[in-house]
Formats: structure tokens, C-alpha cells, sequence
């Protein structure tokens, strides 16, 4: 992991400046022992390390399995459809007649397998993901087929056996099969043929298996992408891979199911590796196989320039930096602890430089200055390096899910495109049916029973419709539309559908509400019903049930947590070009518009993005539909919103830097002034009134107490009241810091604490730049009744406390520096 291997080395070279600056503070005797805030970095250090390993581990993980759960279930998908092809095809009327006619004279046999192929021939045209279709007699011998250059007379393959004896509906083959070319991965589904108990046949479907495997593997992997997408079998034999130079088809891998997957060895090479089990369909989990990814060790990590990290603003990240959704808890604590160390190490070096004030060494007092700077530099670059080291993994985290987003829109529409193929399909290849066409040219046979049984097979259907030529219903499907028998169907679809010129061409409505949807938006997919004159004789409208089916779509293409479960909030939709909703995972109906920005639409590439809405922060990925095959696709576009946390308005704040000030002349008076700040001011007090600084994180409030009267804080075991000082001057909103400087009151000796937002510089301020601000008349100006003149443009005003002032508003108000046993009893009052 050499982005971690960076920032180790950095860390180590800090480590290094820590050690040196602890020893010299030790030997001098400042009294800033650096000891535990250089452990407590070097603990942090390693924590971040484990936590940037953990974090790019399990990123580059994620990926992988995300792309292998794609592979194996666009597969499954796939399959699902072929299994329902098998079984109507099986019943063809055509497919049966030639059964009962084949023993006839040689010329009305070869008559038979010429219609029969040309049958073939059609179905193929349509469902293009057939290579072949074969039907074989009882005993495996070849009847007819529509590739007739393998020259294969008889088939001795288990398939005709198990097709004969299975008491499913159909038999899926996978492997070397006689019947086809000498390849290992054949992919066959194959049903029994015949009008009664006994069947006469076996009818195959032979699938295009490689030709469809390279292109969901195409559509996975980008160019420079070192991932191994495979498929493996129940005993984790490869029967596929995107490289079969890395993996080669037939070698034998570990099924890596674990969750968060493992490292592989394979062929003398180091790999991550995870293995998926495909969620199913409708039921369906195909046969058997896994998706597979491999990706090799010294690839694993590399951090390429994607266009998605471009459009991760600074912002943004800082928005982030608190989110629960993409960072882990012991991650999100690392900026914390890192801060809170810092803050301490502020106030240890605050508090040498106060002590110097009260050092009679004269003579070491220069080299202690020197010293505490240093230490404090040195804080301050290992906070930087801790900074970027997060902000680079967050921008690598959240580019990571800008990529996923990317990717899941590609895949809600590629899901999309392969469905809608089969519908146009599906109504191309029903027109064709012959017992139909002889419903509505002569009004023979039940043409209702025939479109149930077509819709009890193919069950993302609502309805199927049969009309004629003057677009009137004569037959339906759903049993609760036969009321609309006899009625005329207006929609333009039905019209659109009686002027297809041939058997390829399908008329499709526009998604719109539909009488034969409920009134939902839905689509309805249309072809001509031709007798044997090739007379337009009516159509056959097959509705789509879109509303589950699209929304399951989309579903299936969210981004899901290690565990399999949804990732909480986010959301996937169909939208088309004006960004009305097509479908949607969340509370819109189709038909409503959703405000989104047009330019999501048209962004370069298809670039992913980041956008805010109803307050939380999303990566987006957009994709438009692109067809599938012949299929040229429905037009829309997938739209899917991974939350990355929410939005929280956040104050920042940036301290214009306090410049050096320079040295009087020789003669003129210096003071030194402790400088720290409440909001955007910057305040000071004379280093003589201040004891120390301390972390004000147990203070314990007094009640009814005003509100600048932030409560009481045990100091030398003795409780010391404090004012919130932003409170009080009514500063405005800062930063939860938390210093409390201890002040003596000059007149009494007695202490109390000033609770300030951060602790500043400690300056020598020549006496001539202090002026007076008593022209003022607000309750600041008498407690700020001195000001510093800058001497640069760029400085911050620098304005001065009058502790005697402050004492005074406060004590008008009820504030009283306590005796030691009072303090006590409010305190344990408090408690």
C-alpha cells in the first residue's frame, strides 16, 4: 500500500524530531516534559497507520465484490429468461406437428425439416442469444436443426436421458456436449416434447454462453483495471474468466466467501480474492456457479487519477469529516485524539513560555523561547501530516463511491436494456404462434387459455391482450380484464402494432398510464398477428407489470454494506430526459417530476458526482440506457444516490496568522502579553497576571448561574470559578476548545479561570504601540480598554483585558472569587 507506506515514512521522520525535542526539553528543565505528548503522538501514529491499511483494504475489497455480485447475478438474470424460453417453445404447435408427421414419404419429410428450420430460423432472429435449436427423438437421434454445419447425426450425452427422466420442467447443461463443437462450455437448456404422457422429442436451446460472458465482464472492467472477473463452478472450477492468461478456464480456486474475502496464492502469484453467491431471481439461482474476483497484491493498491476524486471539493470533505456512513468509528476518532493532543501540547508550550517570565536564568532564557517554538512547530507539522493523511483517504474513500455509484447506475440500466429485449422478443415470437392466428382468421380454439398459459410462464407480465384488425379485444390473459373482451382499445400503441410491415418489426407504447395497467404508468409491447397469407389478421399487446419489476430492478442495482444488507438511504431511479420519474426505490411515483440539476443529465462522460439534497450528501451516478444486442433500449436514465453523510452547517474559521513583533529601539519599554481568542477576536493579558493554562473539558456547571458563568473547575484540589469569556463579550460563535486560563486577581491574589476558545502567541509588545479605547461605551469596552497598534495591514487588532474592569462587571452581576470552603460547598452542590 504505498499511499500508507508515504505516510509511515513521514510519521518516522516526525517521530525522529520528537525524541530529539523531548531530550532537550528534559536536559533544560523548562518544565515542558514532552514525554507523554511524544507517546501519545507516536500511539496515534500507529493507529492511523492500522486504520489507512484497514480503510484502503477493505475499499479495494468492496470494489471487487461489487463487481463479482454484478457478474454472477446479470447472469442469473439472463438464465432466468431462457428457463421460461425453453418451456413455451416446447409447446409449439409447430414443433409437435412435425413430430406427428415425420414418419411421411422422404419429400414431405424433407418438406417438414425445411418449415421447421425456418421456424428456427425465427425464433434465432429474435432471441439472438441462441446460437442453435435442436430437436432430437427418444433415442438422441438429430431430427432437425437450424445450424447444420456440425454434422451430427445422434447424441450419446446424459442430457437426453435427464431431460427424458427429470420430473422438473427442464434440464440445464453445462459442458462438453456432443452435439455441439468441441468446446467445454456449452451451455444447453433442453425440455421434452409431445401431445401426451409419452413424449416423442427433446427440444434444445443452445446459448450463446461466451459470447454473453465476455460482454458482462467487458462492461465491469475498465482498460486498465487489473481485476479477474470469473465464474466458477459448485467444486470452484473456473468456467470463465476475463483473462484467462491470469486465470485460465478449468484451474481450480478457493471459494472465498468470507466476508471482507482473504489473499490467494495462485500460479506462484499473491492475489485479494472474493467470491459471490448470486442473490437469485424470482426463485431462480441458476446452476450453481459463483461470481469470482481476483486482483493481483501489487495491483491491488495502485491510486490512479480518476476524473470521479476531480470533483470532490475541499469543502465537501470537511462536511464529511464526522460521517458515520463512510468512515468508521476508530477512524473518526483519529482528527479528535490528533486535535486534543495538539491542543495539550498548545498549552504545555503556552505554559513554558508564561514560566519564563518568573525565570531569574536570564542566560537560558533565549535558548528555552527557541526551544518551546520548536516543540510547538514540531506539533504543529505532525498535526498537518495527520490532516492530509485523513483528507487523502477520505478523498480516496469518497472517490471509491463515486465509482460505485457509477458503476450501479450502469448496472440499473443494463438490467434495464437486457429485460426490455426480452419483451420486445416475446411479443415478436407469440405473434408467430399459429393457433392464434387461426383464432382471429377463422375463431377456432380457446385463445384466452393459450394467453394464460403464456403469462403462468412468463410471470413479469400483468396482462396479454389479443385483438383484431380493427383493434377490438377478443382475448386477455388477466381474468379480472374479461369485462374488456369485446371492447375497442384507442391507445396509439394498438394502431402502431397493425401497420408493422414484418414478423421482426414491434410497436411499444410510450410509458404512460394504460386502462390495462390499473391506470399506472406501464409499457405495452406490440406485434402483428399475420395468417398464412401473410395478412394482417390483429396483434397481441403484452403489458408489462412495470411497477415491481422496474422497482426491483433498481433494488438489486443499490449499493450493499459487507453484510448483503442495503446500504441505508440510498436511492435508485429511472428518469428520462426532463426528469420525470419512470421508477424509484423511494417515495416518488412515476410521472412526477424530481428536482435535480438538468446538467446531471448531460454531464461529459457521464461523469460521476456529488450532489446535496434534503440535507444529506450524495455520491450520484448517472447512466443512460444504451440497448442491449439489436435491442436499441427504452432512452431513459439510471440515476443512483449513495448517501455519503449529511449536511451540517459548519462555522470555520480562519486566523488571519499573528506576525512576528518586532523589537523596540534599546531605550523603549517591552511587555509581554499573552494573546488567545474568544470567536474571531484576539485577546491579551499581561504574561504577570496569568498562572497557567488548562484544559477545561470537567468543568461542572453552577445552577441558575448566569450564562457567561460557565461553573467551577478543580485546580490544585481546590475548585476555581470560571467566566466563559465568549459568553460574556458576546463574541460570537468559535470552537469548542475548551482552554481555561488561571488568572490572579492583582488586589487579593485569588484565582479564577477565563474559559477562551485557543490559546495564541506570546509576544513582546513595545509599551508606544498600546493605545487607549475608552471613546468605546459597549460592556466590552470597559473590560477591553486597551488596544495594540498593528504593524501590518494583514494583522489581526490585538485588544487588551482589564482584569480589574472584568472583576468589577462580574461582581455586579453575583460573581464572587470564593473562599476555598464556599467553592467547596457549591461545588458538591453542583455534583
Amino acid at each position: 500500500m504505498s499511499s500508507v507506506e508515504d505516510y509511515r515514512a513521514r510519521l518516522a521522520g516526525l517521530q525522529g524530531s520528537w525524541d530529539t525535542l523531548s531530550l532537550l526539553s528534559h536536559l533544560r528543565g523548562d518544565g515542558a516534559d514532552m514525554s507523554g505528548t511524544r507517546q501519545a503522538f507516536e500511539a496515534l501514529a500507529n493507529d492511523l497507520v492500522h486504520s489507512l491499511s484497514e480503510e484502503t483494504y477493505r475499499k479495494a475489497m468492496l470494489a471487487m465484490q461489487a463487481k463479482s455480485q454484478i457478474a454472477i447475478d446479470v447472469m442469473v438474470r439472463n438464465l432466468f429468461e431462457r428457463t421460461a424460453d425453453i418451456g413455451f417453445l416446447a409447446i409449439d404447435d409447430d414443433i409437435r406437428d412435425y413430430l406427428r408427421q415425420r414418419r411421411s414419404d422422404d419429400a414431405q419429410v424433407k418438406k417438414l425439416n425445411e418449415r421447421l428450420r425456418g421456424r428456427f430460423r425465427e425464433y434465432v432472429g429474435k432471441y439472438s442469444v441462441y446460437h442453435d435449436v435442436i430437436l432430437l427423438d427418444v433415442d438422441g437421434e438429430v431430427l432437425v436443426r437450424l445450424d447444420e454445419a456440425h454434422d451430427v447425426a445422434r447424441t450419446s450425452h446424459e442430457l437426453l436421458r435427464n431431460t427424458l427422466s427429470t420430473r422438473q420442467g427442464y434440464v440445464e447443461t453445462f459442458g462438453r456436449i456432443d452435439l455441439l463443437p468441441n468446446s467445454d462450455r456449452n451451455l444447453v437448456y433442453s425440455f421434452r416434447v409431445g401431445d401426451g404422457a409419452r413424449p416423442e422429442g427433446v427440444l434444445c436451446l443452445c446459448f450463446r454462453f461466451e459470447d454473453e460472458v465476455a460482454g458482462i465482464f467487458a462492461k465491469l472492467r475498465a482498460e486498465e483495471d487489473w481485476t479477474v472477473l470469473c465464474f466458477l463452478d459448485e467444486r470452484g472450477s473456473v468456467i470463465a474468466s476475463s483473462d484467462a492468461w491470469q486465470i485460465p478456464v478449468n484451474a481450480a480456486l478457493p471459494v472465498v466467501l468470507e466476508e471482507g474475502g482473504r489473499i490467494v496464492r495462485f500460479a506462484g502469484r499473491e492475489y485479494l480474492a472474493i467470491t459471490c453467491r448470486t442473490q437469485g431471481y424470482q426463485g431462480y439461482t441458476g446452476p450453481g456457479w459463483f461470481g469470482h474476483a481476483m486482483l493481483p497484491i501489487e495491483h491491488a493498491f495502485d491510486r490512479p487519477m480518476d476524473e470521479g476524486a476531480k470533483t470532490i471539493s475541499h469543502d465537501l470533505l470537511t462536511a464529511l469529516r464526522e460521517s458515520q456512513t463512510i468512515f468508521s468509528p476508530a477512524l473518526r476518532k483519529i482528527p479528535m485524539q490528533a486535535d486534543a493532543i495538539q491542543r495539550e501540547l498548545n498549552r504545555t508550550v503556552w505554559n513554558g513560555n508564561v514560566r519564563l517570565a518568573t525565570s531569574a536564568d536570564t542566560s537560558s532564557s533565549d535558548f528555552s523561547k527557541v526551544l518551546l517554538r520548536e516543540i510547538g512547530n514540531a506539533g504543529r507539522r505532525t498535526q498537518e501530516t495527520f490532516e492530509r493523511s485523513i483528507s487523502e483517504l477520505q478523498e480516496t474513500v469518497v472517490s471509491s463511491i463515486l465509482d460505485d455509484a457509477q458503476l450501479l447506475a450502469s448496472l440499473a440500466v443494463d438490467v434495464l436494456d437486457r429485460n426490455l429485449y426480452e419483451r420486445a422478443n416475446d411479443c415478436r415470437w407469440w405473434a408467430l404462434n399459429g393457433a392464434l392466428s387461426r383464432h382471429l382468421s377463422e375463431g377456432n380454439g380457446d385463445a384466452s387459455e393459450i394467453l394464460r398459459h403464456i403469462n403462468s410462464l412468463y410471470t413479469v407480465y400483468h396482462d396479454i391482450v389479443l385483438f383484431d384488425s380493427t383493434g377490438r379485444a377478443v382475448a386477455v390473459s388477466n381474468r379480472a380484464h374479461a369485462s374488456s373482451v369485446g371492447s375497442t382499445l384507442a391507445e396509439p400503441w394498438v394502431a402502431a402494432t397493425l401497420e408493422l410491415r414484418d414478423s421482426q418489426q414491434y410497436a411499444v407504447s410510450a410509458f404512460a398510464p394504460s386502462a390495462l395497467y390499473e391506470g399506472q404508468h406501464t409499457l405495452i409491447y406490440g406485434a402483428a398477428i399475420r395468417n398464412e397469407s401473410r395478412r394482417v389478421v390483429g396483434g397481441i399487446g403484452i403489458v408489462f407489470d412495470s411497477a415491481p419489476q422496474l422497482k426491483a430492478m433498481l433494488r438489486d442495482a443499490l449499493p450493499r454494506t459487507e453484510s448483503g444488507e442495503v446500504v441505508s438511504g440510498s436511492i435508485g431511479m429511472f428518469v428520462d430526459a426532463r426528469m420525470t420519474v419512470v421508477a424509484a426505490t423511494s417515495d416518488y411515483e412515476p410521472g412526477q417530476t424530481i428536482e435535480l440539476p438538468p446538467e446531471l443529465l448531460g454531464a461529459q462522460n457521464n461523469a460521476p458526482q456529488t450532489l446535496c439534497m434534503n440535507g444529506v450528501h450524495y455520491a450520484i451516478g448517472v447512466r443512460k440506457s444504451s440497448g442491449y444486442r439489436e435491442y436499441c433500449g427504452m432512452g431513459v436514465f439510471s440515476v443512483i444516490l449513495i448517501p455519503l453523510g449529511k449536511a451540517i452547517e459548519r462555522v470555520v474559521f480562519r486566523r488571519a496568522e499573528a506576525q512576528g513583533h518586532r523589537r523596540g529601539v534599546a531605550q523603549e519599554k517591552m511587555i509581554d502579553v499573552a494573546t488567545f481568542y474568544c470567536g474571531q477576536q484576539r485577546l491579551g493579558l499581561m504574561r504577570d497576571d496569568i498562572v497557567e493554562a488548562l484544559d477545561g473539558a470537567q468543568i461542572r456547571p453552577i445552577p441558575n448561574a448566569p450564562a457567561w458563568h460557565a461553573g467551577l473547575l478543580m485546580y490544585r484540589e481546590m475548585p476555581l470559578p470560571v467566566i466563559d469569556l465568549r459568553q460574556l463579550l458576546n463574541a460570537g460563535q468559535g470552537i469548542d476548545a475548551r482552554n481555561v486560563i488561571v488568572v490572579r486577581a492583582a488586589e487579593t491574589g485569588q484565582l479564577f479561570g477565563l474559559l477562551v476558545d485557543e490559546l495564541a502567541d506570546i509576544p513582546e509588545i513595545a509599551v508606544s504601540r498600546i493605545l487607549p479605547m475608552s471613546e468605546l461605551n459597549t460592556r466590552g469596552a470597559a473590560i477591553l480598554d486597551r488596544a495594540v497598534r498593528p504593524e501590518h495591514a494583514e494583522e489581526p487588532m490585538l485588544m487588551l483585558m482589564n482584569i480589574e474592569q472584568l472583576l468589577m462587571y462580574a461582581g455586579a452581576a453575583g460573581f464572587k472569587l470564593s473562599s476555598p470552603t464556599a467553592s467547596v460547598t457549591k461545588l458538591r452542590t453542583a455534583s
